[in-house]
């Protein structure tokens, strides 16, 4: 019995410390970013805009068809491509991706 118990704390001491060494990824800013592969990228936007539109779904769309046609399709990689576009210049740069896909990729996306 009492072997059992210490394993018992020693499996939840295990678990609780392990809850923070998941993997764990915060974009501040351009520097992050660009350290980012593309698959990571695309994964970090994917989370950001399900997140989005999980929260503001009703304003991102009606952005949405604003900018952009009912036939367009938007991927992934595109949205990836315009913060890439966006962080070219400067004053960009200390915004996080979440700021600037929030505030100006929408705006930038269907309106070339």
């Amino acid at each position: 019995m009492r072997n059992k118990i210490i394993t018992l704390k020693l499996f939840i001491l295990t678990f609780f410390c392990s809850l923070n060494s998941g993997p764990y990824v915060v974009v501040e800013n351009y520097g992050n970013w660009r350290t980012l592969s593309f698959t990571s990228k695309s994964a970090y936007i994917t989370g950001l805009w399900d997140s989005y539109i999980t929260y503001f779904g009703d304003d991102i769309s009606e952005i949405y068809n604003a900018s952009c046609s009912e036939d367009v399709v938007t991927r992934v990689a595109d949205l990836v491509e315009v913060v890439d576009s966006l962080y070219v210049k400067e004053i960009n740069r200390s915004l996080s991706p979440a700021i600037l896909l929030k505030d100006k990729v929408l705006n930038q996306l269907c309106s070339n």
